[in-house]
């Protein structure tokens, strides 16, 4: 248990203000422990995945079809060798519910315009099932690269990974996406719970300073949204001028957007932390035709590509071919209607296959995470219960009778990395900055 005493004086007055007598069940909440939840992933978890791990999990999320509880106190899924292989995605409860609302439908052409560390746009691709585009961009590089190496890991092929700011975007993709989610910055407030620290990062002041930033981000997305299209806005704040006002005011600027339907969540009524969401839609226009500009590729030779042909086919039961890309010796495959990017600061165009080096072709640890065990041709599994993940996830050897070569490594049959096979030996291909110490 701990109090409530760290929460500035002006947020409590205010609260105070928009609560009236729910102030203090309000502040109650605060004396009360943060909930932990998890959200599993349909690319690759299999449909019995809360099942398999019901040991921990205390129930599931009632507004996110795959998100549970689970116990933190004697559990820690973020070491679980089934966290390393991108079967689940570590995310508060309650910011599972704006993607849930946005509901994206396989297909779309989906934008997370502020999208670190990537809990929503995972949660998207998980709706997109690989069919459709996400652009998921961060404009804060650091932020940006965690953000791509969660999409790794989750296994997504059909994501583009961008580092731009909003107006920068809009230059770029005019009225060009189905759905798009915006996750703004905001003053945190429903996040004081967990992390104390953000209590000093507020006042009264910063908080009018966000929502003044929320309104261009929002201008921003509208100019991408094609007609008919939605946008779902969201933060983890209490504040109205953040939210129900700044959603107002958007459809005051927008007369075009509708909104069809405005949610908050309470920290002492239910289950998570405090978020808001606002799902928007945009007036249908007759005859509209988006102009997408997708991405012009050049073919590159079978000559060029001879060494990753090989591995290809000796390795994949059905060869990637299509859509491929080489940047300088790095190998990426684009995802079909892959939009045209050029110019814009990328960090991960599609599904980074590998790297062409003298005379051979190194898989990247994302082709191992986004197969599956049925599309390689040498596999080697792992129980998640035996000493031998633990020591593959270390970047120990595994000694196994597999014939030699490329061997896509599983945990309980989920894809989490490749092994080498030479004379009975599994040679350690796990990243060596992802290794568990000790």
């Amino acid at each position: 248990m701990v109090d409530n005493s760290f929460l500035p004086i002006d947020f409590v007055n205010r609260m105070e203000q928009d609560l009236g007598p729910d102030l203090h069940a309000f502040l109650r909440s605060y004396e009360e422990d943060k909930i932990s939840a998890l959200r599993f992933n349909p690319i690759k978890a299999r449909s019995t995945a809360a099942e398999d791990m019901a040991d921990i999990l205390t129930g599931q999320v009632e507004w996110s079809k795959n998100g549970y509880y689970y116990d933190d106190v004697n559990n820690r899924p973020g070491v679980h060798p089934y966290h390393h292989a991108g079967v689940y995605y570590i995310q508060d409860a309650s910011a599972q519910l704006p993607v849930e609302m946005l509901s994206p439908n396989p297909g779309d052409i989906c934008l997370d315009l502020c999208a670190a560390p990537g809990g929503k746009s995972t949660q998207i691709a998980g709706y997109l099932m690989g069919e459709g585009i996400l652009v998921s961009n961060e404009p804060m590089k650091n932020r940006a690269k965690i953000l791509s190496e969660n999409i790794e890991r989750l296994g997504i092929k059909n994501a583009v990974v961008t580092s731009e700011y909003p107006d920068r975007l809009a230059e770029q993709f005019p009225e060009y996406f189905d759905k798009i989610m915006v996750d703004a910055p905001c003053s945190g407030e429903g996040m004081f719970r967990k992390n104390h620290d953000a209590c000093n990062e507020w006042s009264l002041e910063s908080v009018q300073m966000c929502a003044a930033r929320q309104a261009e981000i929002l201008d921003r997305a509208y100019e991408m949204l094609v007609p008919g299209g939605r946008i779902c806005y969201s933060t983890c704040t209490f504040a109205k001028a953040e939210d129900e006002e700044a959603v107002a005011a958007f459809i005051e600027r927008h007369p075009d957007m509708t909104l069809i339907e405005e949610r908050r969540l309470w920290p002492h009524i239910h289950k998570g932390e405090g978020h808001y969401a606002a799902l928007l839609e945009k007036a249908q226009v007759e005859d509209f035709i988006p102009n997408r500009r997708e991405y012009s590729l050049k073919k590159t030779s079978d000559k060029m590509l001879n060494d990753y042909l090989t591995f290809a086919k000796n390795t994949l039961k059905n060869p990637i071919r299509d859509n491929l890309l080489l940047n300088g010796d790095l190998l990426y495959a684009l995802p079909e209607q892959c939009p045209d990017f050029k110019g814009l600061h990328v960090l991960r165009g599609g599904l980074f296959l590998g790297t062409l080096k003298k005379n051979r072709f190194e898989p990247s640890h994302a082709l191992a995470l986004a197969l599956s065990s049925e599309e390689v041709i040498n596999t080697y599994d792992l129980q998640s219960s035996s000493s031998q993940i633990t020591d593959y996830l270390k970047g120990g050897s595994v000694m196994a009778d597999v014939p030699d070569g490329w061997v896509l490594m599983t945990v309980d049959g989920y894809s989490i990395g490749w092994g080498k096979a030479v004379k009975g030996q599994i040679k350690n291909h796990y990243p060596k900055g992802l290794r568990l110490l000790g």
